[in-house]
């Protein structure tokens, strides 16, 4: 990951917000998933190679072994950087980005995350207060009640080469995500991957009824393909099974170290 490190438990750049991608005055980005326990910390920096241009990014990561969901705000940090580029990319050519908060069109999808974003996600759950956590819960088990008779999830289960057609009947169940609370993402900060790559120029009536038409926005690098890469456990599962999962599912292994998971990452971009 670095060519460049250190390590401190002071002085350390932290609180970087994931969607804050813009360079420093020395033209570094920089991220940083340092703990909040204040522990000890690791700084390295590598080169992203993109086009023409090399951007220099520093990353803050925990010392020692992790889990990849510990470093989630830094490929947060990725896809928004990518994101980002790709708005600019658009806007100099005269169009516009159609997604902006109270848009929910996309939200009735199927989102795929990777485990660690699942695992995040129930840990987000089961630190809301009350009563949001318990309305939070109580949409997951409608959207499974829902989707149960369908079967659509052990069809997903089954063949994942059918993803497309059972995303369309996925989508046709009318199934909200359980975070969009008035058509706009309640935890936008820490939304998926997925939802961060998910830019379009069409008109949000097309992303309603999942028409034909919709202009998607390609990204030079895709972060929530590389944790995937990066994930090593069971690939994709649908958003709405998150919690199911981390009820079900051993706790996340802490077995590698931060530098390992993040070339891995940055390998797969």
């Amino acid at each position: 990951m670095a060519d460049e490190t250190s390590s401190s438990r002071a002085d350390v750049r932290r609180g970087t917000p994931p969607q804050r991608v813009d360079p420093d005055d020395d033209a570094v980005v920089r991220l940083s998933a340092a703990p909040s326990d204040g522990g000890p910390t690791a700084t390295g920096r590598v080169v992203l190679e993109l086009g023409r241009e090399r951007i220099p990014v520093e990353m803050t990561v925990p010392a020692g072994p992790v889990t990849v969901e510990d470093l989630l705000p830094i490929v947060h940090g990725l896809s928004s950087l990518f994101a980002t580029r790709a708005t600019a990319r658009v806007e100099a050519e005269g169009r516009e980005i159609s997604c902006r908060a109270g848009c929910g069109a996309c939200c009735r999808q199927l989102v795929p995350v990777a485990p660690a974003e699942a695992r995040a996600l129930a840990r987000l759950v089961e630190a809301m207060p009350e009563p949001r956590r318990e309305r939070v819960r109580r949409r997951f088990d409608a959207a499974l009640d829902t989707l149960e008779p369908l079967g659509l999830m052990e069809r997903l289960d089954r063949n994942r080469d059918d993803r497309l057609l059972i995303a369309r009947e996925y989508f046709a169940a009318g199934v909200a995500c359980p975070f969009l609370e008035d058509e706009a993402c309640s935890i936008h900060a820490d939304r998926p991957l997925s939802c961060r790559e998910y830019l379009v120029t069409s008109p949000p009536d097309l992303c309603a009824a999942l028409s034909p038409g919709i202009e998607k926005v390609t990204l030079e690098a895709r972060p929530s393909l590389a944790l995937l890469n990066a994930d090593l456990r069971d690939g994709w599962m649908p958003l709405v099974l998150s919690l199911v999962q981390d009820a079900q599912a051993p706790p996340s292994p802490r077995d590698r170290p931060a530098a390992d998971i993040l070339k891995q990452v940055i390998g797969s971009l």
